[in-house]
Formats: structure tokens, sequence, C-alpha cells
């Protein structure tokens, strides 16, 4: 499977993630109940980054009992979100192989057919949640040789691919996991011509580091330059004065005294966190979507609205400047879907 991956470059992966952004939800029909379980992924990653700033935050001001709450809340949510993240894009993949069909569905419905795959979805839970302890672990251990370090990233961008094309071998055709794999590469075998080189494609890779780079430095540079504001106001986050710790530097030109503040440092990191929670889940939605969709119209195009059908294969090589959506008395109309 590793041959057939290609990474996109910088500007590539800014120009997919931009193209499907704008194009995505209207091949879908503009069908709200697709959006839902992004929204519900979205709240639960706030959620549990602001739980655990706010736990730092109390350790800083000295309610230890509180701050032990609210972290150990987070630490919770960050291990069943592998879990309640397998849920909704399940969710979100039948969503968008019905919306294909024509069908409108709503959020029972959704709901009943997850439930009828959670073994599976446990399942493609924990491996995910294996690769990522994987990658930590890698990460963290400043020993690790350079092919080690290689080795775990072609891990994780096999991974990505395989688990995006597992969800709608789930979600569509109820498979499990070694029959999904399995499937896989009779689904190679079979993409159409038109489609060649799309199929190994890491749609979007590493886009939301990308974009979130240059904002974590705004917001850091800003924090910064207003934490010399604040200064001393508040004492808990009070650092001392930088002046004095810059004595042995030629600073003349700064002021005598420069008492500096880390809550807007806090602060920041915060927003900065949230901002790429949200990117991330909907970069990570768009790629639900739009495998979901490749996979449709490799095994299912006979299901789909003949209208769209000349549409999908301009969306899936991403070279389309209008598509159709799913429109028509057959076509999902907004609902409660999710």
């Amino acid at each position: 499977m590793q041959q057939h991956l290609r990474k996109p470059g910088i500007g590539e992966r800014l120009g997919q993630l931009a193209y499907l952004l704008k194009h995505t939800f209207t091949i879908v029909g503009r069908d709200p109940g697709i959006l839902r379980p992004w929204v519900r992924m979205a709240i639960y990653g706030m959620v549990m980054a602001t739980l655990f700033f706010a736990g730092v935050f109390a350790i800083v001001i000295g309610a230890y009992g509180a701050a032990g709450v609210l972290i150990g809340a987070s630490v919770l949510m960050f291990l069943y979100k592998f879990f309640y993240f397998v849920r909704q894009e399940l969710r979100q993949s039948w969503l968008v192989s019905e919306a294909l069909k024509g069908r409108n569905r709503n959020a029972d419905e959704a709901k009943a057919r997850v439930r009828e795959l959670r073994p599976t979805a446990r399942r493609i839970a924990l491996i995910d949640m294996l690769v990522t302890w994987m990658l930590a672990m890698a990460r963290k251990n400043g020993n690790a040789g350079r092919l080690v370090r290689l080795f775990m990233r072609g891990i994780e961008e096999v991974w990505d691919l395989v688990n995006h094309y597992l969800l709608p071998t789930t979600a569509v055709d109820g498979c499990n996991i070694r029959e999904g794999i399995g499937r896989m590469r009779v689904l190679k075998d079979n993409v159409p011509e038109t489609l060649t080189g799309v199929f190994g494609i890491d749609i979007a890779a590493r886009a939301v580091g990308t974009i979130m780079a240059p904002i974590y430095f705004l917001l850091i540079v800003g924090a910064i330059a207003l934490g010399l504001v604040v200064g001393d106001s508040v004492a808990a986050f009070h650092v001392g004065d930088i002046r004095q710790m810059l004595d042995e530097v030629a600073v003349d030109f700064l002021p005598e005294v420069m008492h500096f503040s880390w809550l807007p440092l806090l602060i920041a990191l915060w927003i900065g966190k949230l901002g790429s929670v949200v990117l991330e889940r909907v970069t990570t939605s768009v790629k639900v979507i739009y495998y979901s969709i490749f996979y449709m119209r490799i095994t299912h195009i006979e299901d789909i609205v003949p209208e769209i059908r000349g549409d999908l294969d301009r969306y899936l090589r991403m070279e389309a400047e209008d598509v159709t959506p799913v429109t028509g008395p057959a076509a999902p109309q907004p609902d409660s879907a999710g």
C-alpha cells in the first residue's frame, strides 16, 4: 500500500484543502445532517482543550483540587475521543453514501446504523489509539534513530489512508477490519482510468500544521507584548523583572523595569488550540467525505444519483470549477440527520 501513497507539497496540500472546503458540501447537496458529526467532534475537542487549560490555570492559582478534577476530566476525554470520533466519522460516511443515493436519512437512522457496527468501530478506535501512542513515544524518544522516525512517519501516513478507506467500507457495506483491508486491494485494482493516481493520495496532508504555525507565531508574539503590559498586576502569573534577567546583555534602550505576566501567553495558547481543534476536525471531515465518495464511485456507482456521476470524477480529481449538488425530488433536503 505504501508505494501507492503520494504526499503533496505544502502548496498542493493547502490547495487541496481549499478546494475540498469549497466543493465538498456542495457535491453532497448541502445536507446539514452531514455537517453535524463535524460540529459534535469540534465541540468535543474544544471542551477537552478548555478543561486542560482551565486545569493549568487552577494549578497556578493554587486550586489543586479543582485542577486535579479538570485535568483528570481532560485526560479521560482524550482517551475516549478515539471511540467517539470513530462513531461520528462512521455516521458521516454513511450519511454521505445515503445522500449520493438520493435518500433522506435522519439522526436516529444514522445512530442505529453505527450501533450495528460497534465491534468494528471499537477495533478501529483501538488501532488509532495504538498508532497515536507509538508516534508519541517515537517523538519523545530523542535517541530514536532516523530510520525509526521515518518508519513511524510511514506508519502514520499509511494508517491515515487505510483508516479513511475503512470508514466507508464499514459504514456502507458492514465489513470488519480484515475484510475492509482485504477489499482495499480489490478497490485499487478497480479504480476507473479517469481516477488513476488518486487512490493513494494523502489528501490535505499536514495542512492543519501548515496553517496554524504562523497563527501560533502571531498569537505568541502578541501574548508576549501583552504580558509586558499586564506586568505584575496578576501576581500568580508574574515571573519577575525581565530587565534584571537581561543585565548581562547590551539592552540599554529597554526600560529599567520590565515586569512580565505569562497569563496572556496561556490564553493565547488556549485560543490557538481551539482554532487548531476546529481546523483539524474540518480537515478530517472533508477527508471522510472525500474517501466516502471515492468508495461509492468505485463500488456502488450504479446507486449514485445519475445526474452527478460525471461531476464526481472531476471532484475526486479536484479539477472541477463548479459541481452540481444532489438536487431534485429524490435528493436529500435539509433535515435533522446526524
